[in-house]
């Protein structure tokens, strides 16, 4: 009987570990703005709900997280890879920066806003 009883507290402490283990704590990530800096794109965002920035090559290299996080809040990443290059390039122009910003809020009013009886469902499309 003293066997059994050494034996479950190591499984239920196995069990334990087998959950806290594979836990990660997954990085928040919050695109706010995009801006020029000196020579390259400059990003703001939230980071664990901390304001941070850097520049475009650096977040980017954050991962697919980081990316989400710019299409979410409505932006697109091969228009700020554009604005970047033309930016190190010298040919930037700060008003296609204010028309991503524009587009940005334009695609969130449209995901947020958006009525259900505006798009049709993907059923009522194959039926068509």
């Amino acid at each position: 009987m003293d066997c059994l009883a050494s034996l479950v507290p190591l499984r239920i402490r196995q069990w334990i570990s087998s959950f806290s283990g594979g836990l990660q704590k997954q990085e928040l990530i919050i695109f706010a703005d995009a801006e020029k800096g000196t020579d390259d794109l400059v990003v703001k965002f939230l980071r664990n709900r901390l304001p941070d920035r850097c520049s475009w090559s650096e977040y980017k290299s954050m991962g697919p997280e980081a990316t989400a996080a710019v299409v979410k809040a409505g932006w697109s990443c091969i228009a700020l890879d554009r604005v970047a290059i033309s930016l190190r390039e010298g040919g930037f122009d700060e008003r296609t920066l204010d028309q991503l910003r524009q587009q940005a809020r334009n695609n969130r009013r449209r995901i947020s806003y958006g009525n259900a009886a505006d798009h049709p469902s993907v059923f009522e499309r194959a039926e068509r």
